[in-house]
């Protein structure tokens, strides 16, 4: 479970070595560079590295991520004049091909028995609740947007795993208390909370998150209130 945490944590780490190094070479006078310039040409490259981290901790929410990517590689190749790309004129195209996408997305998986779960949110709310005895994964994406899964009323065999990607959004994940909930992720200027507590020997729920700017959490719910029976007056 660590490893894609820390392979994406790496790809990020390796971004602010790179950047000391070439301080440290710069200040002691090995090479000559204008670190304004280079940043300059170079900070997209820090975008599509986000990217690449991000599709690796939560390759099944993968739409989020993959849509990173592609814009740091474009502005990387605009940057070295490959093509001539305007981020502006592209904006409204790409934000219609989003809602687009959500739309469809947002489609599928309705069905409470489903096995698996897909809900993607830009710019509105996405909720989800589930009954079925044999859930085994979903893919959650908030983007601008929120999502709340509920599986209080669902159930595992053995083990499954919610992949999650939020930019500028939350996710909120109510699961039975009987569940081992293990959350991991990559925080980017966000985070997540987990207020479940481990349950030894019982399903396993993997919860692996990235947060760009955004929240997640995963927690029981309120539990509904049993009414109070009064006892009957003794005669």
């Amino acid at each position: 479970m660590n490893g894609p945490r820390s392979l994406g944590q790496a790809l990020l780490g390796v971004v602010v070595v790179l950047v000391g190094i070439v301080l440290l070479l710069e200040r002691t006078g090995a090479v000559e560079v204008d670190l304004g310039d280079l940043l300059s040409m170079l900070w997209p490259l820090v975008v599509v590295l986000v990217g690449v981290a991000a599709l690796v901790v939560v390759p099944r929410a993968w739409f989020g991520p993959a849509a990173i990517t592609a814009l740091g590689v474009a502005l990387l190749l605009s940057r070295f004049h490959v093509v001539q790309v305007g981020v502006g004129d592209y904006l409204w195209p790409v934000a219609v091909i989003l809602v687009g996408v959500g739309i469809t997305f947002g489609a599928t998986a309705r069905d409470e028995q489903a096995d698996h779960v897909t809900a993607f949110a830009f710019w509105w709310g996405a909720e989800r609740r589930l009954t079925t005895r044999t859930f085994r994964s979903a893919s959650l994406t908030a983007i601008m947007g929120g999502v709340e899964l509920d599986l209080r009323q669902a159930d595992i065999e053995g083990s499954a795993r919610i992949d999650v990607f939020t930019f500028w959004g939350g996710v909120d994940i109510k699961v039975p208390r009987t569940w081992d909930v293990r959350v991991t992720g990559l925080p980017l200027l966000g985070g997540w909370e987990d207020r479940t507590q481990p349950v030894p020997g019982g399903p396993v729920l993997e919860v692996r998150v990235v947060t760009v700017m955004a929240g997640a959490e995963v927690r029981y719910g309120k539990e509904k209130a049993v009414p109070m029976v009064e006892d009957a007056p003794v005669v």
